[in-house]
């Protein structure tokens, strides 16, 4: 185990099942799992959130209380389907992926960063849950207190506390109302701090009794 892990192990109780791979530049707030065979790489991991074994996540920043579950992957990468008349990449990146290029420079935008000056391609907010088998494409935000159905392929932004299951994925149901929603947007639970979820922690299991919970 690398120096890395065994630090956030110690110091923040990240929990890493076997053969997990994480770069240098992936960070994690702490009390994370992160399943077998999984690879995380140029993302940060916010606090409480695990992902599930044989995912891939790379060049993401995710939330808070984020529950992933396997095979889950982000997808880097694009190619032109329209204009273009090849959409092999030697016809429109100098990158060489394939070991040639015919071009001497880029006439297509391969990557759709959220970040550019940190390559972040997908952002996930707070308390969202991705069910297994999701591909997330470049570019795509996913709201806060969203769900994802297994099996889906994400291909653009989804709304907060939405609910969303297909290929490609859309919207089937609100988790709450718009009232309810708009308080959560304003509360921001997931930033109060462990001591404030505990001392409110009977509030969770009924959203109409939360909202009426002081709102400081």
């Amino acid at each position: 185990m690398s120096i890395k892990k065994i630090k956030y192990q110690v110091e923040r109780n990240v929990k890493f099942q076997k053969k997990v791979k994480i770069s240098f530049s992936t960070t994690f707030e702490g009390n994370n799992a992160i399943g077998t065979n999984s690879t995380v790489s140029n993302s940060s991991i916010g606090f409480g959130t695990y992902i599930g074994g044989n995912s891939y996540i790379v060049n993401a920043k995710i939330g808070k209380y984020c529950s992933i579950a396997a095979n889950v992957r982000t997808v880097s990468g694009l190619h032109p389907t329209k204009k273009i008349v090849s959409m092999h990449p030697a016809f429109f990146s100098t990158a060489g992926q394939a070991g040639f290029s015919y071009v001497k420079t880029n006439i297509f935008e391969e990557h759709k960063y959220i970040d550019k000056d940190k390559k972040i391609s997908v952002l996930i907010g707070n308390d969202v849950w991705i069910g297994e088998n999701v591909l997330i494409l470049e570019g795509v935000h996913i709201g806060n207190g969203a769900v994802i159905g297994a099996g889906s392929i994400v291909t653009k932004d989804i709304e907060p506390y939405s609910i969303n299951v297909g290929v490609p994925a859309k919207k089937i149901d609100s988790r709450f109302t718009e009232e309810q929603i708009n308080f959560l947007d304003k509360v921001k639970w997931w930033d109060k701090g462990e001591e404030w979820i505990k001392q409110n922690i009977r509030e969770f299991d009924d959203i109409e009794r939360f909202t009426k919970i002081g709102r400081s």
